[in-house]
């Protein structure tokens, strides 16, 4: 039987977190921990951070916290949940044989569902005013937001962050999912780890939030959103190697599929070739189902884009695209009229 996992609780910014770096950060948190921060007044704003290990700006943010109010009370209170601090210690985004610490917040039987039920428990008590989840990506993606409900509050949350914002509503078990029927939920997505753009514009987005009096249910901000709504993930079959730029593998990806996040891509544009006698990939949607037909051609190894989309978070990072997927299909979508 899996042992349990630990989770530690604190009342305070631990004495000398702003002293290490984040793969040290076991010398200061040993085990996932959630801190709860007195503040002046209303309710607690919910921090997600370090979900994956790897994904280290919202370490930085953490520290940036710890600073400002070291001598004095934030504006609101603050309840940080800090996550896969084993994989931190390991620059990884997960552990080798270990869950994924954003698939683990729907239920089930692992001991880090366990884990995220206390965590939901203890974060429902609380009744936040808002949940923050700070994340990076590894391909060249501007910084951006995620919502899982498109409500006013939640798009005038992910405002205040980016004016670019993606709407999804899979997978189920994400930290932003499970929280967005808790309060309005934001996933940030701050480029690549240790940017210090991403790093300063999700710190400033923090204390923006803390600072905030309340949400309106009819936002001006949000009405200057590019919106954007996940069709479908790419995935590669397991059994097939690839390369990115020339090379001798079954599969081959541009040197620059990158540069192409968030740009729209027109029927015709080329995001593979292969020398396989049917298409590697394949285009999953949000309940699973198979979409690959409605958005890729293959023909002659050419595999193409079947109609208009806009991908995101296309990484050339082997390790994530087996782990996770090569990438994301968008199709903007128009602002709810409740704006």
């Amino acid at each position: 039987m899996t042992a349990p996992l630990r989770l530690d609780r604190y009342d305070r910014f631990p004495r000398g977190l702003c002293d290490i770096g984040p793969r040290d950060i076991r010398a200061i948190l040993p085990n996932p921990s959630l801190l709860t921060i007195t503040g002046r007044a209303g309710a607690p704003l919910f921090l997600s951070l370090l979900l994956h290990g790897n994904e280290t700006t919202s370490f930085f943010v953490l520290q940036n916290l710890a600073r400002a109010f070291e001598k004095e009370l934030p504006p609101r209170p603050m309840l940080i949940f800090i996550g896969n601090v084993a994989g931190a210690e390991q620059g990884l985004r997960v552990l080798s044989g270990g869950t994924d610490f954003n698939r683990i917040w729907a239920g089930g039987d692992t001991p880090e569902a366990a884990l995220a039920a206390e965590v939901l428990k203890a974060a429902r008590a609380a009744r936040p005013f808002a949940s923050i989840d700070i994340h990076n990506n590894t391909g060249a993606n501007p910084i951006y937001g995620c919502v899982n409900a498109l409500e006013a509050r939640h798009l005038q949350l992910a405002a205040l962050f980016s004016r670019i914002c993606v709407y999804y509503t899979n997978p189920k078990s994400t930290q932003s999912m499970a929280f967005s029927t808790i309060c309005p939920a934001v996933t940030c997505e701050c480029g690549r780890p240790g940017e210090v753009e991403g790093i300063e514009r999700a710190t400033r987005f923090v204390m923006d939030a803390l600072h905030l009096d309340h949400l309106d249910t009819a936002s001006r901000a949000a009405r200057d959103l590019s919106l954007f709504e996940t069709k479908g993930r790419i995935v590669v079959d397991p059994d097939t190697d690839f390369e990115f730029g020339a090379g001798a593998a079954p599969l081959l990806f541009p040197a620059d599929l990158e540069k192409r996040n968030f740009s729209p891509l027109q029927t015709g544009a080329e995001i593979a070739h292969a020398r396989t006698p049917e298409n590697p990939l394949r285009v999953i949607d949000e309940e699973g189902r198979d979409l690959t037909a409605r958005f890729l051609s293959y023909e002659g190894g050419r595999i193409a884009l079947a109609r208009p989309a806009t991908p995101s978070m296309f990484t050339s990072s082997p390790s994530i695209i087996r782990q996770d997927c090569l990438g994301y299909l968008m199709e903007e979508i128009a602002l709810p009229q409740s704006l």
